[in-house]
């Protein structure tokens, strides 16, 4: 599972960069958003460093920043990194601490930050770091195109970390990572709880790696952790539900016991913020409501964009992230009306708004005649995805089109009414089925089935999931454990975990847990037999509502390599760059050897489940044939014979009024 332990507060066009770094010291800690650290120290008295993820700013842009977590107990000395500058290295480079400028330096190709720190820049146990880039000449409409990179940036610490005494104090602002060990054989109580810590935990900590593991594995999977990192476990106890602190292989414990929809309940509660309240080392009767569903009509505000303005002749433009999670389930059509202001334009000049909906123009409207505007466009059902983004963009030019002046002189402005400018959603399906429908298809409710095999293993496995799912859900999602005929008899759309291949069968699977072959080799890299075991998930519709089923299959009944695969195919998508959304198609395979796959079921030859899940529609067809082909040889045979009747009848007739006919 890959760490992230800094939260890189963006703006439009910032770019990622994942950092790599080999950082050696008596007591180090490495983070990096690419991998987990092959070996980092407990924090201990001394210095230790701290890696984080990169951040670019584009010339002329806002100011960038990014978070790193600051454990109680350490305080930062150093903050140390290079910046690399793309493009024409022309004008200056400013780097902040907590908004205190430790550098500013001409751009150059290579500039190396090296700034001392202390607890004065550390807010709310987080050390905010920012980059700017101001170019050395600006005109009214055109900006530079050059970057600046902050790389490999590490923050020196010096101090211990100190341990939480409190329930509060174990959940602070951020932090690099929470681990969640599962016990041997979890019951049906302890797995929902475990399933809704996860997701508890990757709604509070959107940044930090969520990994949950076999109790067995707790301590190897720790000692590769930073400092600050948590240890989250749920184990059954027939009291009332409460916690209480610990310490497991050197890093902070909190332990959360109960049973029944109680222990549920109070692993959801750990979701919430007011958890900080809790000053005391334990905490019984902890519980907490489902926050209400949101609905098909949100603000850009409720968005997550409380303000939007956009400024300066050229073409600036602000962007504005939109989920169909966000209206609380999936969408068929949505509709957009923005209302705002903005400075009278001036004679000659030329101003005009467009609103773009993931690069498809909606609606585009000069800005004159007042100084209020108002745009209302639907979008396409054909536009609509998972995550979306909604971008709006400002086009003007100064007076008689002359951008040679400064920059700042009489600049355009546009100031969107973010509580009144809404996106308003209508309730239905808008993508293909498949990856690309969750997770707003589960709404807020997640039954979750287990099929055979280790209870363990397929907890391990469904928390591992929902964490990812979690991460592209702006609501919390709410998982219980709910056996495989419920599911399957019921209209919900859920996971199954550990199916079988009845199981498979029975939700009619696109792709059954039994041997199948691709109709085109282009599409995997390996081919599938009797001596070639594989996992797969997939995301499919059935009977109106949508599915994820995890399984595997190995020749003979190899349960062993059945788990394994699973288990694999797991992590692969709780680490996989990009998360859930970089999931598409709705078959992802994998094998012994190789990385998974992600295939469309139709590339794979029908097996014979499927086809005998048509055998009985094929006998009604050939029966509704023979029946259709009796009634016509009828009709025909009947035909015929009025034929010949008719045709006696006429010559009858005939006959009788020849001459001499009767006589």
């Amino acid at each position: 599972m890959p760490l992230a332990p800094a939260r890189i507060r963006t703006r439009p066009h910032t770019r990622f960069r994942a950092a790599a770094a080999t950082l050696a010291c008596v007591a180090s800690l490495a983070l990096s958003v690419a991998a987990i650290p092959a070996a980092v120290a407990a924090p201990s008295q001394g210095s230790t460093l701290q890696a984080s993820s990169s951040v670019s700013a584009l010339a002329g842009q806002a100011e960038q920043v990014l978070v790193v977590p600051v454990t109680a107990g350490l305080e930062p000395t150093r903050v140390r990194g290079t910046i690399v500058v793309s493009g024409k290295p022309e004008g200056t480079v400013r780097a902040t601490v907590n908004g205190r400028v430790v550098l500013e330096a001409g751009a150059a190709a290579s500039i190396p930050l090296d700034a001392a720190v202390s607890s004065a820049d550390v807010l709310t146990q987080q050390l905010t770091v920012g980059l700017q880039f101001v170019p050395a000449t600006q005109t009214m409409c055109v900006l530079s195109n050059a970057t600046a990179t902050l790389n490999n940036m590490v923050v020196d610490f010096s101090g211990t970390a100190k341990a939480p005494t409190t329930v509060g104090e174990f959940f602070p602002a951020s932090v690099p990572a929470v681990v969640l060990p599962v016990p041997t054989d979890p019951g049906a109580d302890v797995s929902a709880a475990i399933m809704t810590a996860s997701a508890a935990m990757s709604h509070r900590y959107p940044d930090a790696a969520v990994a949950v593991v076999p109790e067995s594995e707790l301590a190897a999977r720790v000692a590769n952790l930073p400092a600050g990192s948590r240890i989250l476990s749920v184990v059954a106890d027939p009291g009332e539900v409460g916690t209480k602190l610990a310490t497991a292989a050197g890093l902070p414990q909190l332990i959360l016991a109960g049973h029944d929809e109680q222990l549920r309940t109070a692993a959801r509660a750990l979701a919430s913020d007011k958890t900080a309240l809790a000053v005391t080392p334990s905490v019984t009767g902890l519980t907490s409501a489902l926050p209400a569903a949101p609905g098909l009509a949100q603000s850009i505000k409720d968005l997550g964009s409380a303000t939007l303005k956009l400024s300066g002749y050229g073409t600036p433009e602000s962007y504005v992230g939109v989920s169909q999670s966000q209206f609380g389930g999936p969408v068929s059509s949505v509709k957009v009306q923005l209302k705002g202001t903005h400075t009278a334009v001036p004679d000659n000049a030329h101003a005009q708004l467009s609103v773009f909906w993931n690069d498809y123009l909606l609606s585009s409207q000069n800005l004159d005649g007042g100084d209020n505007f108002t745009v209302d466009a639907e979008v396409p059902a054909g536009q609509l995805q998972g995550k979306n983004g909604l971008r709006i963009r400002l086009a003007a030019l100064p007076a008689g089109g002359d951008c040679s002046g400064p920059a700042g002189v009489m600049p355009m402005e546009v100031t969107l009414d973010t509580a009144g400018s809404t996106v308003t959603a209508v309730r239905g399906e808008s993508t293909k089925a498949g990856f690309a429908r969750f997770p707003q298809v589960l709404g807020q409710s997640v039954p979750v089935a287990f099929g055979d095999g280790s209870a363990q293993a397929n907890t391990v496995n469904a928390a591992t999931l929902v964490a990812a799912l979690q991460r592209d859900s702006a609501t919390l999602l709410d998982t219980r454990v709910v056996g495989i005929d419920a599911l399957a008899d019921s209209s919900e759309s859920g996971l199954v975990v550990g199916a079988t291949a009845e199981m498979a069968n029975k939700l009619s699977a696109p792709l059954r847990l039994a041997e199948f072959r691709t109709i085109s080799p282009d599409d995997v890299e390996y081919g599938v037999g009797v001596s070639a075991p594989y996992g797969v998930l997939e995301a499919f519709e059935q009977g109106g509502r949508n599915l994820l089923l995890l399984g595997a299959w190995a020749p003979e009944g190899d349960v062993a390599a059945a788990a394994t695969l699973q288990g694999q195919l797991a992590a692969h998508v709780g680490g996989v760059e990009g998360g859930w959304g970089s999931l598409s198609r709705n078959l992802l395979v994998t094998q012994p050897s190789g990385t998974p796959v992600l295939l469309e079921s139709n590339v794979v030859v029908p097996q014979k489940a499927v086809t005998d899940d048509y055998r009985p529609y094929a006998w009604w067809i050939g029966g509704a044939v023979l029946v259709l082909g009796l009634a016509f040889a009828l009709r025909t045979v009947l035909m015929r014979k009025r034929a010949r009747e008719a045709q006696a009848y006429v010559d009858a007739e005939l006959k009788s009024s020849e001459p001499g006919h009767g006589n």
